[in-house]
């Protein structure tokens, strides 16, 4: 049973239909996001930093609200210090990826910021979230 007790109230644990949506729609949006950073990475081969810096700054500034201190977020995580954990270093990821151009001078620090950085943070997140959409 996915129920707590506290103070002798039964607290659910399960998302409500509107939180369960919020995930929803914020796992389809980082599915967008992984997509969109593949392609930036395909820029950055062919040597076309600029269009892949204006997608990645375009994406990345979109998910910045997103961050742990997002009201909608708290409500679904609060409990859980691990996931926003997770979440507070996904987001310094993705505020780093905003400014990209300011720090990494190069096609190739910009190649291992996405690859090394970036990306296996959004995975270990979008575990999470997935986590949680499913099981609660």
């Amino acid at each position: 049973m996915n129920d707590r007790v506290k103070e002798g109230f039964v607290i659910s644990s399960r998302l409500t239909s509107a939180k369960r949506q919020f995930l929803h729609n914020y796992l389809d949006m980082l599915l967008e996001i992984e997509n969109a950073i593949q392609y930036v990475s395909e820029c950055y081969i062919k040597g076309d930093h600029d269009i892949g810096d204006r997608l990645l700054k375009s994406v990345t500034l979109g998910l910045i609200p997103y961050n742990e201190e997002n009201m909608t977020m708290q409500a679904i995580f609060k409990e859980d210090l691990n996931a926003l954990s997770t979440l507070h270093q996904f987001q310094d990821a993705v505020e780093e990826a905003a400014n990209i151009e300011n720090t990494y001078p190069n096609e190739q620090q910009r190649m291992v910021f996405l690859h090394e950085k970036l990306l296996p943070r959004k995975h270990e997140w979008t575990e999470i979230v997935e986590s949680y959409y499913k099981t609660h």
